[in-house]
C-alpha cells in the first residue's frame, strides 16, 4: 500500500501543476505529463530502498558518473522529441526537459544503487540473458495484432488492402526507431514498469493468483491515469475514462503473462510497453471496427494464455519476495 499511496501522489502532485498555475502552452503541459509520470518509478525505488538498505559496495563515483552519461544521452532526445514543439530559446521549455532527462537517467542508474533493495528492483533492467521469443513477442506482438486486424477490417468491408498497406510502406525505419527510443525512455514504459511490474505485481502475486492479481494492478494502473483528463493533458471524454476501467483485462493479463514467462524481467516489461505505445503512431489509424477486431483479438489471446499457463492458479514466489508479509509496501 505504501507504494501505491507514494506512486499516486507524486504523480497527481506534479499533475496538479496545471490547475494552481494556468499552463496554456501544450508543450509544457506534454512535458509536465510525462515528468509526473516517474511517480510509480521513483516510489518503487524509494520503497525498495527502504526495505532493504544493506550497502552493495557499489561507489558513489560509479553511480552518479552513470547518471551523468545517461543524462547527456538522454537530453537531446528530451529536447528534440518529435511530439514536442518547444524551442531552445525557451528557457522554461529547456528546463523541463532537463528534469525529464535527469529523472530518466536516474531510474536507469538505480541499477548501480548503493542499497541492495533498488538494485534488486532495477537489476533486470540492464540483464539481456532472456529468451529471445520474448524479445520478439515484446517488439512485435502489438503492431502484429493491429497490422492483422488493420488488414482483416479491409477483407471484411471490401475495401482493397492497399488502402491499408499504403500506410505502411510510408514508414520510415530509422524514425521509427528515433521514436521507440524517445518512448522507450521518456514516454512512460520506464516512467511505469519499475513500479507497476517489476514492484507491484510480484508481491500482488504472493497473495493472489495471476489472473486477480492482474486486474487489481490494472485497475490501479488505470485510475492513476485519471487526473491527466482534468489537467489537460488528455482531452476531457467522460467514456474515454469509463472505458479504461472496462477494456483494460485482457491486455493487463497478457501483460502479466509476458511479465512471468520472460522470468520477471523489468526490460521486457518496459520493451512491450514501449512497443505498444508506439504502434498506434506509426501505424495506420484503424477505423472502429479495426478497433473492435483489435479488442477481440487481444481477448482471445487472453484466454489463450489464461487457460495455457493456468493463470488460475497462485504462483509459487520466488527468493525475492518470499516474505513479502514482513514489507510494508
Amino acid at each position: 500500500m505504501t507504494f501505491f499511496i507514494l506512486a499516486f501522489a507524486l504523480s497527481w502532485l506534479v499533475w496538479a501543476v496545471p490547475l494552481l498555475v494556468p499552463v496554456k502552452n501544450t508543450t509544457y503541459l506534454m512535458l509536465i505529463g510525462v515528468i509526473g509520470a516517474f511517480g510509480p518509478a521513483l516510489g518503487a525505488i524509494i520503497v525498495s530502498g527502504m526495505l532493504n538498505p544493506e550497502p552493495t559496495g557499489i561507489s558513489s563515483l560509479r553511480r552518479w558518473g552513470t547518471f551523468l552519461l545517461l543524462f547527456c544521452l538522454i537530453l537531446p532526445l528530451a529536447l528534440f522529441w518529435p511530439l514536442l514543439a518547444g524551442t531552445l530559446s525557451d528557457p522554461v521549455f529547456v528546463a523541463l526537459c532537463m528534469i525529464l532527462a535527469a529523472l530518466s537517467a536516474f531510474t536507469i542508474s538505480c541499477v548501480l544503487s548503493r542499497y541492495a533493495g533498488v538494485r534488486t528492483l532495477m537489476g533486470s533492467l540492464a540483464v539481456f540473458r532472456v529468451s529471445p521469443v520474448w524479445f520478439a513477442f515484446a517488439l512485435f506482438a502489438w503492431p502484429l495484432l493491429m497490422i492483422t486486424t488493420g488488414l482483416l477490417d479491409c477483407i471484411l468491408s471490401g475495401q482493397p488492402l492497399s488502402s491499408y498497406t499504403a500506410g505502411l510502406l510510408v514508414i520510415q525505419p530509422l524514425s521509427l526507431l528515433v521514436l521507440f527510443l524517445t518512448i522507450f525512455l521518456l514516454g512512460g514504459p520506464l516512467q511505469e514498469e519499475p513500479g507497476w511490474r517489476a514492484f507491484a505485481l510480484p508481491r500482488l502475486q504472493f497473495l493472489y493468483n495471476p489472473i486477480v492479481a492482474s486486474i487489481i494492478l490494472g485497475f490501479m494502473w488505470q485510475l492513476w491515469h485519471v487526473p491527466l483528463y482534468f489537467t489537460g493533458f488528455y482531452p476531457f471524454d467522460a467514456t474515454a475514462i469509463a472505458m479504461r476501467f472496462v477494456a483494460f483485462v485482457p491486455g493487463v493479463i497478457v501483460f502479466t503473462w509476458l511479465f512471468n514467462r520472460a522470468g520477471g524481467s523489468l526490460l521486457i516489461a518496459v520493451l512491450y510497453h514501449a512497443s505498444l505505445d508506439t504502434s498506434p503512431q506509426v501505424l495506420p489509424a484503424q477505423t472502429p471496427q479495426a478497433s473492435l477486431l483489435f479488442d477481440l483479438a487481444m481477448l482471445v489471446l487472453a484466454i489463450i494464455v489464461i487457460i495455457t499457463d493456468r493463470m488460475w492458479r497462485k504462483q509459487q514466489p520466488d527468493a525475492e519476495h518470499q516474505s513479502p508479509k514482513n514489507e510494508s509496501g
